[in-house]
């Protein structure tokens, strides 16, 4: 669960309710929140996307670069095993993405184990293609 006013993502146990996690890193409200068995991703109002090792509590990376609000996020597993290491996702985030899209449509996508954005796009829609041709 994340916290919009205080940017704190709350993990808790979906068979107890008792609190497992308190993730502070973001500056401002968390507006959406992706979780595997061993990430968590959070997407804050400080316009950053910060990767959890959820289980112990321990922030592996931020991503700080985004021009907007992020507004969802995704985690994507490379079932190939995202190289060196393999196997099914490898140690610590290995093989697997993150996609982020913001309030104006860019789409970029991260990976956790290189801890860099490698590839970014705007996302336009029939609507949007329809506006910019002037058509109706």
């Amino acid at each position: 669960m994340g916290f919009h006013d205080v940017g704190r993502v709350h993990v808790f146990s979906s068979v107890t309710f008792e609190p497992l996690q308190r993730l502070a890193g973001h500056l401002n409200g968390i507006r959406a929140v992706a979780l595997s068995s061993k990430v968590l991703v959070s997407a804050g109002a400080d316009k950053a996307v910060v990767c959890w090792d959820w289980r112990r509590g321990v922030k592996m990376v931020r991503f700080g670069q985004q021009t907007t609000i992020a507004i969802g996020v995704q985690i994507v597993v490379d079932e190939g095993g995202g190289g060196k290491g393999g196997g099914e996702g490898g140690e610590g985030g290995e093989g697997e993405r993150v996609v982020s899209v913001t309030i104006d449509g860019i789409v970029r996508v991260f990976s956790i184990r290189a801890f860099v954005s490698f590839l970014s796009f705007f996302f336009f829609s029939y609507a949007t293609i329809m506006l910019m041709s002037g058509d109706d």
